[in-house]
């Protein structure tokens, strides 16, 4: 199994040129869903060219980048299907719960890494964690920069974060 990251704006954009579009309706956004969604996408890269991340979770938890984590259990609130509040209310808890993060953890949680639950990696956590690669020594980080896919997580992250962060899925 492998995991699967996306830009945040673009995954954003992605899912709502999807809603849009199911709803069998002209598109009433501005900008268009659609333009916004290929306007992101023409900007480069969007995902990630890696879908494995033992090796990327061990170096963040050796260089303080991330942490060991279990994520919090998922509820459901609940409502009727069809009430827009519920739908909500829904759509909030599951935003809350796919950013969540461990009171007093700095960095980017290892769970986010390892299951494709549609976590979202927050520019808060991106800059922890660049923050902390920032304080590694220098002999270490030239070290850790003689593997390719760590330089692209390096430039992924700086990538990221001008992007809202990025969803893992």
């Amino acid at each position: 199994m492998g995991i699967d990251l996306e830009l945040a704006d673009v995954a954003a954009a992605r899912k709502q040129f999807i809603s849009c579009r199911k709803s069998g309706r002209s598109c009433a956004h501005d900008p268009d869903c659609e333009e916004n969604f290929h306007r992101l996408l023409s900007r480069g890269p969007s995902e990630f060219p890696y879908r494995r991340f033992r090796d990327i979770n061990e170096n963040m938890q050796l260089t303080g980048m991330g942490y060991e984590a279990e994520p919090e259990h998922w509820t459901i609130p609940v409502g009727d299907p069809g009430d827009e509040q519920a739908q909500q209310d829904r759509q909030a808890a599951d935003l809350r719960w796919r950013s969540q993060t461990v009171p007093g953890k700095t960095g980017i949680p290892a769970f986010k890494l390892r299951s494709n639950d549609r976590w979202l990696v927050t520019t808060r956590e991106i800059d922890e964690a660049l923050s902390a690669y920032a304080r590694v020594p220098p002999e270490q980080r030239a070290f850790l920069e003689s593997d390719p896919k760590w330089v692209s997580w390096l430039q992924w992250l700086a990538l990221a974060r001008e992007h809202g962060g990025f969803e893992a899925e």
